[in-house]
């Protein structure tokens, strides 16, 4: 079988690492940044299955995908409501699951509209394209309104009611055709600048109940579009339970703990569910694990040379500012233990950063 990838950054290479002992599967990486109609289509008609490593794939590519929908997993309905914020949140309400209030926004009028309709403080964010923090806008007085609209208006936005919460965490599931779901441990994750820093295993003070809400939350919105692969789950935790942020319809920065910490990673079970082969187990393999984003420079990655159960995974990337290089796993025998090695991992992250865990 050949199984071709749309996206050849960190994800796609990851992806296509996690099978290499499967012989049967051949995977390709193709390079959206090079596309040709012509290119797409010949990689296309080499390739038995299509998947992708990006939701943010341009209309004119998607209109070409669209002929070829029986090979595409996850599928085109899925591709689709994922790209788009506002039909990312109606997919969630009509799966039963908790998000903020929200309103579409397409004028500055909208926008005045929207701060009195959802009150304030607000986030404006683009209905597409937008990642770690990229096309977003707090408003947080009337006066904010005329701003936020010079600074990402001019397209379709949508506005979302402020969440108090105490932390971000996340939950990800692979699903295969038939069906079957697994779901890894969740992990707290922290965000500096709109950019996820690190992530934690286990998401400590977590209760049974929420732990629960967030595997009925994920296994719904999965079977609700008969969604095959991996999908991942960002969601506020709050007082009264667990609200969704948003969704990605792929593997997830939040789950590369997962390559060295669990059984079966996330991307090998991507892989496996597109394909129609038996998913792994997601059992954690150690009581603590941590993944630290390399984001900007590698060079603090030196300090991780040596360390016990720790490993580096670079992305290869050219550096420059904002930009994630890699990421490091931390796996340890005690929550304790996982923190005194991140104590030494520290110049990875921004002073202040860090705080020894969860607060």
């Amino acid at each position: 079988m050949k199984i071709g990838i749309l996206g050849n950054g960190q994800l796609g290479q990851m992806l296509q690492d996690s099978i290499t002992d499967l012989a049967d599967i051949d995977v390709n990486l193709y390079d959206l940044r090079a596309h040709s109609d012509d290119a797409l289509r010949a990689f296309i008609a080499v390739n038995d299955l299509i998947s992708y490593e990006t939701e943010n794939i341009p209309a004119h590519i998607v209109a070409i995908l669209e002929d070829h929908a029986d090979k595409l997993a996850p599928g085109l309905n899925a591709l689709k409501t994922f790209q788009n914020r506002l039909l990312e949140k109606n997919a969630l309400r009509a799966a039963g699951i908790a998000t903020a209030d929200f309103c579409a926004v397409n004028s500055l009028e909208d926008v005045k509209s929207a701060v009195e309709q959802l009150g304030l403080p607000i986030v404006l964010k683009t209905t597409t394209e937008g990642y770690d923090g990229k096309g977003q806008f707090v408003l947080r007085a009337p006066e904010d309104a005329e701003p936020a609209w010079d600074a990402i208006g001019g397209r379709e936005l949508i506005a979302e009611a402020f969440v108090t919460f105490s932390r971000e965490t996340s939950v990800i599931a692979s699903r295969d055709a038939e069906g079957n779901v697994v779901i890894w441990p969740m992990t707290e994750n922290v965000h500096h600048e709109g950019i996820l820093r690190y992530s934690l295993f286990p998401c400590e003070g977590l209760s049974d109940a929420k732990a629960e809400q967030a595997r009925t939350y994920i296994t719904d919105l999965a079977n609700s579009l008969d969604y095959v692969g991996t999908i991942t789950l960002e969601l506020f935790d709050t007082e009264s339970g667990l609200v969704a942020n948003e969704v990605a319809p792929r593997v997830h920065n939040s789950g590369h703990w997962s390559i060295e910490g669990a059984d079966a990673s996330q991307f090998r079970n991507h892989m496996l569910a597109i394909s129609g082969k038996a998913l792994g187990n997601t059992e954690a393999k150690y009581p603590a694990v941590a993944m630290l984003n390399v984001i900007g420079d590698e060079t603090p990655t030196i300090a991780a040379d040596g360390l016990a159960g720790v490993y580096v995974h670079s992305y290869g990337k050219e550096a420059r500012p904002a930009r994630k290089l890699g990421h490091v796993t931390v796996t340890s025998a005690s929550v304790e233990e996982r923190n005194s090695t991140i104590d030494k991992l520290v110049g990875l992250m921004p002073e202040g950063v860090w705080a020894g865990g969860s607060k």
